[in-house]
């Protein structure tokens, strides 16, 4: 048997042997790399060829076979840029952030704030950005202001960044090649810039193919599908209620509910309208009670509806203290229910205030579901009037909402997000400064409630107050439960909220404190470094 005749190697082509795999070799119109003989070869053997193509590709790179060098054609320079670069300073501050590894963390907000002045990156640092973003989604998600029209030549002259500020080629063309054969975080990032430039075009992409998609990648393309919600979802959300991942079905059910007008809401409230109802006092007057009626049964018809014989996700107890239990199936069937519906329908329902019912609620038997559940519907549909209800019970009321363990079940913080800055301060301010007062526990996480920067007579007031827990914190070598929360705190949560008028104040009120226990040392002098850098960032963008 006479061997096969082997011709020059061309360039292998790993990209379209993958495609050819990927696709598969009779859904493909593209031929197999040509990296031997095959003018012989019949095209019924294309699952060979691309097998033996794989296994020569593989040896040859083992080998390190080098592909000859091929003249292209010099790349088009980039075009001058009208938007000024950031000066000395603040290039120096990228650097640290993007060479030195220093404060990564403020780099997305950096970036912004750049934006926000009219900026853009210097040209030097460039090429170390964006090999950055090319692992940080989120500071893909704001490189495409401060990048410059250097910053797109470059990326279209490399395949890895293609995807960070476009999702079309060079020459216009949309380019669909990371969509159909990149990795999961290359598929993500190109679809949300896809989104960004063009969101019917991206949906019209993404919808016929979401249902064909791995549960993985279905999770994925959804939380972006999240953002760009439009009823012509429904049709492919529907068809998601029967996928066969669980964590696919609750986000179909979440987006799904919140489309104007949607079938699954109906479907939902048929379920659930009957079994809230409110007795009233006499003549109408005084406190309502809330009844309640469990739902009792359960069949495949439920799970259409985006509610789960068993999950997981509502494992709360209920009860009071030690005798608290967790919740059965038929309370766990409701919190589903309540958690999908807008809660505004059951105040306009029952002819109630956002306040009356989740004080009802609290005082009901079945506090748990019904307050932690409403809490997450209204996280779902941005309802403002319930964020606002659930603040004040959470101001006036946190001693019962503890006993009834509802408190440990509510994501606070999350809700208190939805008021308008403004508010939150206005609702916060007073009570917020009389518990760091008389440091009252868990003061410090009370204070992640406000919105940041604090208010100067709030910075005065926790600097007071750890001034004297620091004085004495030798006493905390009893307590490591103080003594992690408050380095906690400090490391973690003090730098953003100090406005930059008060950085100056935080600092000489630290450095003026007696020898404070070791414990606390690293974490004040991260805060005052990080202080420092912040004042940084802030005056290389007034520089010119």
């Amino acid at each position: 048997m006479s061997s096969p005749t082997t011709t020059s190697l061309p360039q292998p082509s790993w990209p379209q042997l993958l495609r050819v795999a990927l696709l598969g070799t009779r859904q493909s119109g593209e031929p197999v790399p040509a990296v031997f003989d095959t003018a012989t070869a019949s095209t019924d053997d294309r699952e060979k060829q691309l097998l033996l193509a794989a296994g020569t590709l593989a040896l040859m790179r083992r080998a390190g076979y080098q592909p000859p060098v091929v003249a292209t054609p010099a790349p088009v320079p980039a075009l001058p840029d009208p938007v000024p670069p950031l000066g000395p300073l603040g290039t120096t501050c990228l650097q640290r952030m993007l060479l030195d590894a220093q404060h990564p963390e403020m780099l997305p907000e950096y970036l912004q704030q750049i934006a926000a002045a009219g900026r853009r990156v210097p040209d030097s640092l460039l090429p170390y950005l964006l090999r950055h973003a090319a692992g940080s989604s989120e500071t893909v998600a704001v490189l495409a202001p401060v990048a410059g029209t250097r910053g797109r030549w470059l990326a279209a002259l490399n395949p890895a960044w293609h995807t960070l500020l476009a999702a079309s080629s060079a020459s216009g063309v949309l380019d669909l090649e990371p969509w159909e054969t990149g990795t999961l975080p290359t598929r993500r990032t190109w679809l949300r810039t896809r989104f960004e430039q063009d969101a019917a075009a991206a949906r019209a992409l993404l919808l016929p193919a979401l249902p064909t998609e791995p549960a993985k990648a279905q999770e994925a393309f959804l939380n972006i599908l999240a953002d760009y919600l439009h009823p012509d979802t429904e049709p492919v959300l529907e068809t998601l209620l029967r996928a066969r991942g669980q964590e696919v079905r609750r986000q179909a059910a979440a987006l799904l509910v919140r489309l104007p007008g949607a079938a699954l809401v109906e479907r939902l409230w048929a379920r659930a309208a009957p079994l809230l109802t409110v007795k009233r006092g006499l003549l109408g007057l005084g406190k309502i009670t809330l009844e309640v009626t469990l739902p009792t049964t359960w069949d495949k018809s439920w799970l259409t509806d985006g509610i789960e014989e068993k999950n997981d996700q509502y494992a709360y107890y209920s009860g009071t203290g030690n005798r608290a239990t967790p919740l059965g199936p038929s309370a766990i069937r409701l919190g589903n229910l309540l958690a999908l519906l807008p809660p505004g329908r059951w105040t306009a329902h029952l002819g109630v205030s956002a306040d009356d019912l989740l004080a009802a609620a609290l005082a009901s038997e079945w506090v748990v579901p019904l307050l932690p559940c409403w809490a997450i519907s209204t996280l779902t549909h941005q309802d403002t009037d319930f964020a606002a209800a659930f603040l004040h019970l959470w101001l006036h009321q946190r001693p019962t909402l503890q006993k009834n363990h509802a408190d440990r079940n509510i994501d606070w913080a999350a809700l208190t997000e939805l008021l308008p800055a403004a508010t939150r301060q206005q609702l916060l301010l007073k009570p917020m400064l009389l518990r760091v007062r008389r440091q009252e526990p868990r003061w410090t996480d009370d204070l992640l409630q406000l919105p940041t920067p604090w208010p100067h007579e709030l910075t005065t007031e926790v600097l007071q107050s750890l001034s004297a827990k620091l004085a004495n914190s030798a006493t905390l070598e009893r307590f490591h439960s103080d003594l992690y929360q408050l380095t906690y705190f400090i490391s973690q949560h003090l730098a953003p909220a100090v406005a930059p008028a008060d950085a100056p104040l935080v600092e000489t009120t630290l450095l003026a404190l007696p020898e404070v226990h070791s414990t606390f040392q690293n974490s004040i002098h991260n805060l005052l470094e990080t202080l420092r850098f912040r004042a940084e960032l802030a005056a290389s963008l007034e520089e010119r």
